[in-house]
């Protein structure tokens, strides 16, 4: 047996056990998204003894009913193989602590927060895109994916952008190797470098969110040095990695799609509705709970410490929730769960649902017709969190 894998439980039904490894989906490497569909009406949950053991949502109504039930469903546990022990704040907090320590990032992320950003923001996608607007191609995922929304989240914590790239490989290891001991020492990575910032800004302080969360106070007190290192932490697993994953999927989709382009330049007044269709058809993290005590699910058991994972795509394209789920279609009002549900919803919707629209209308205005290159065709996989791992687009240049 795989050290990754487990025993399954005396109380899993065999009818329910699936072979399902989260970092190695069938058809992930064509779309990860409907990769997860292959698991759909298999029972309401199933049982995978990969990756540690865990089970599986597999209808949309139950994924997005399960976020909400913190009070069978815990956050202790919100990625496969994570390590025990230190909490990540505020995703793990239980209510009613989660909202106190999510107050003070949510503060840096309101909407008046991040309209005061928009110049900064805009000005950084047109900068970009014009370094490698004259050549006629670019691999994205490196030259603009993983530097656009990466830039600017460093500079809101005021960390060095220069840093982004030792950074965002700890990110990777521990978001995508599903071995433990190498997210441990990611995150023994992430923190060592975070606690001489807050260091120098506890000495120094400055106009950025690490200043801010060291002033901060929960329930009248200051943060401990823990709490602040678990906060930071957390922030920088979710800000150097989901808003870059989800626009190699918006880039991958236009160049793919021409008359999306078409109509996106035809309608800017939808911007709005156009972001939440890509939000839905393109959902990226799938998050995981433990089972706070034993629990029955149409009669299925759960057992208390069991983990299981709620994938979003299977609320966003699930058909009971949207007709032509698979279709990306500008004109309905998309219902998904991408940010989550409940009380732990993404604190940053704001700011990322801002970046991905700059990033669509400064590329469509400087950049208006491009294509995959078939040469050299995408490539994706799943993982906790889907993504494009390369994005070779070229388009056509004046002489």
């Amino acid at each position: 047996m795989d050290a990754q894998e487990r025993t399954v439980p005396d109380h899993v039904p065999p009818r329910l056990v699936v072979d399902l490894d989260v970092y190695d989906l069938p058809g992930a490497d064509i779309d990860p998204h409907i990769a997860w569909r292959a698991f759909q009406g298999k029972g309401p949950l199933v049982y995978s003894s990969r990756n540690g053991g865990h089970w599986v949502v597999t209808r949309g109504r139950d994924v997005a009913r399960f976020y909400r039930d913190v009070e069978h469903f815990s956050s202790d546990t919100i990625i496969l193989q994570q390590p025990k022990g230190e909490k990540m704040l505020p995703l793990q907090a239980a209510p009613p602590e989660h909202s106190k320590y999510r107050a003070n990032i949510q503060a840096l992320l309101t909407p008046k927060a991040v309209a005061s950003l928009e110049p900064s923001i805009r000005e950084l996608a047109i900068e970009l895109i014009e370094r490698f607007r004259t050549d006629g191609e670019c691999e994205f995922i490196t030259r603009f994916a993983l530097q656009f929304p990466l830039n600017i989240f460093l500079r809101m914590m005021g960390l060095p952008v220069d840093d982004r790239e030792m950074l965002r490989a700890q990110v990777e290891e521990y978001t995508y190797n599903p071995d433990t001991a190498a997210k441990i020492r990611a995150y023994q990575a992430l923190h060592d470098y975070l606690d001489e910032w807050i260091e120098k800004r506890l000495k120094e302080p400055g106009d950025d969110a690490i200043t801010h969360i060291t002033r901060a106070t929960i329930d009248g007190r200051p943060y401990t040095r823990h709490e602040m290192l678990s906060q930071f932490s957390m922030l920088l697993l979710a800000g150097l990695d989901t808003v870059a994953m989800m626009l190699g999927f918006v880039a991958l989709h236009l160049a793919r799609h021409p008359k999306d382009r078409d109509y996106i330049r035809a309608h800017p007044d939808r911007i709005f509705q156009i972001i939440q269709e890509f939000l839905r058809r393109y959902a990226g993290p799938h998050m995981s709970r433990e089972v706070a005590e034993d629990y029955v699910h149409e009669g299925v058991l759960m057992k208390k410490g069991d983990v299981i994972i709620l994938p979003n795509a299977l609320f966003n394209l699930d058909p009971e929730v949207t007709e032509n789920p698979e279709t990306v279609d500008f004109t309905r009002e998309a219902r998904h769960i991408t940010f989550g549900s409940g009380p732990h919803t993404c604190a940053g919707a704001i700011l990322a649902r801002k970046e991905i629209g700059i990033f669509i209308e400064e590329w469509l205005a400087r950049i208006p017709e491009f294509e995959e290159d078939p040469n050299r065709p995408a490539t994706m996989k799943s993982a906790t969190q889907n993504c494009v791992t390369s994005l070779w687009l070229r388009w056509p240049v004046a002489a």
